[in-house]
């Protein structure tokens, strides 16, 4: 499996990294975030979007919400799982937005019951000090792992 860590040391540079990451995609990604609560899953999901092209101050945290719609370069589909103990690719109707023409940035993947059989970008945000986070992307799949090496190659 492909990886990629990233020491990071402030809100700003977990943007950065999600930004860069952003620059790279061509649309019908699937981006699975974990880490614990407030590890910065939404602080990454805003430098995604802002690589996209959107308004970063736009993107909220959709716990509430559950699914947010972002139209930028491609579309931003902001989903959070925080509030379903397991959720099916049925539920909400996940399923039209994680197989979109977008890209669909998903908090609290690991509850998705899916999650082993679909193929994705995975991200985990862990707590690496004060304020230092350790951000892992793991290719689940050659698409991602072609991906994490342009973003090596590029940024690294």
């Amino acid at each position: 499996m492909t990886r990629f860590e990233i020491e990071s040391r402030s809100a700003r540079e977990t943007k950065a990294w999600a930004r860069r990451l952003a620059t790279l995609l061509t649309g019908g990604e699937i981006i699975g975030l974990t880490g614990d609560l407030g590890a910065g899953k939404t602080c990454f999901v805003k430098g995604l979007a802002r690589g996209l092209g959107l308004d970063e101050d736009r993107v909220l945290s959709p716990t509430f919400t559950m699914i947010q719609e972002h139209r930028g370069r491609f579309t931003l589909y902001h989903i959070d799982l925080y509030r379903l103990e397991v959720a099916r690719l049925d539920d909400l109707g996940l399923r039209e937005y994680l197989f979109a023409e977008g890209v669909a940035a998903v908090e609290w993947f690991e509850r998705l019951r899916e999650a082993p059989e679909i193929d994705y970008l995975a991200v985990r945000i862990e707590y690496a000090g004060a304020n230092q986070r350790r951000i892992e992307l793991s290719a689940i799949s050659d698409r991602y792992a072609a991906l994490i090496g342009k973003l090596k190659t590029r940024f690294g």
